[in-house]
């Protein structure tokens, strides 16, 4: 997959804090990397070339990121919903804070 630049123009006007931004980003990229069929899940691989593309940094320093999406199983049937894909990159940030 190449890269993901996926940017919805924003209805409002309104001015976002730098953490709104940043949620909103981390929304976007779930929905941009999302391609194949339902945009509800992603799945291992989609998950795995987001990381690869947008979290070079933070998943070199968090192992368990790479365990979870090997534990998601067979790559072409395993889906991640977006809840479980935030606790993910909960538990990513968290990791590399404690290094």
């Amino acid at each position: 997959m190449g890269q993901c630049n996926c940017r919805k123009k924003r209805k409002d006007c309104q001015e976002l804090t730098d953490v709104e931004r940043a949620i909103e980003t981390v929304i976007s990229q779930f929905h941009c990397y999302a391609v194949k069929g339902q945009k509800e899940y992603l799945t291992p691989n989609e998950m795995q070339d987001l990381v690869v593309q947008k979290l070079p940094h933070l998943g070199k320093c968090v192992g368990p990121l790479e365990e979870k999406i090997e534990c998601m199983g067979d790559p072409n049937e395993a889906k991640l919903e977006f809840g479980e894909y935030w606790d993910m990159m909960g538990d990513a940030a968290k990791g590399c804070r404690r290094k």
